[in-house]
């Protein structure tokens, strides 16, 4: 059973474009889907899916991803914590903030990152899953 964190890319592709996803994280995600490990969707990603939609850039909201939530056991919200917040400050080099709070996320409860970011994948801080 495997764990893993999303990043927005990945959240908002699984609910409104799942095609869009890489072909592990799409193979991931059926895992999930099959009740083998749970898809963690950080505060940071939420966060940055209601700026998103503010912003006119994604057609989904917190009401879609709350419902998501609701409706599947394999969705759930991880709040920011203390810990998450620890790791956050050690990690000075990840410039973009939500990305710095994601990372953290995956890091803090030890799962893999389902991301396409590059500046991510390239940290090598945490193990991730894409393509």
């Amino acid at each position: 059973m495997a764990d893993f964190v999303l990043d927005t890319h990945a959240c908002v592709y699984c609910l409104a474009a799942p095609h869009k996803l890489g072909p592990a994280a799409r193979a991931a995600m059926e895992s999930v889907e099959q009740g083998h490990g749970i898809a963690w969707v950080p505060a940071a990603v939420a966060a940055e899916v209601i700026l998103l939609k503010e912003l006119g850039r994604i057609g989904i909201g917190l009401p879609e991803l709350r419902e998501a939530m609701e409706a599947s056991a394999c969705f759930r919200f991880l709040p920011l914590d203390l810990h998450q917040l620890d790791d956050f400050a050690a990690h000075r080099s990840t410039r973009d903030p939500f990305d710095r709070f994601i990372l953290s996320a995956a890091r803090t409860i030890g799962a893999k990152l389902l991301t396409k970011d590059r500046a991510l994948v390239e940290s090598g801080l945490v193990q991730t899953v894409w393509k």
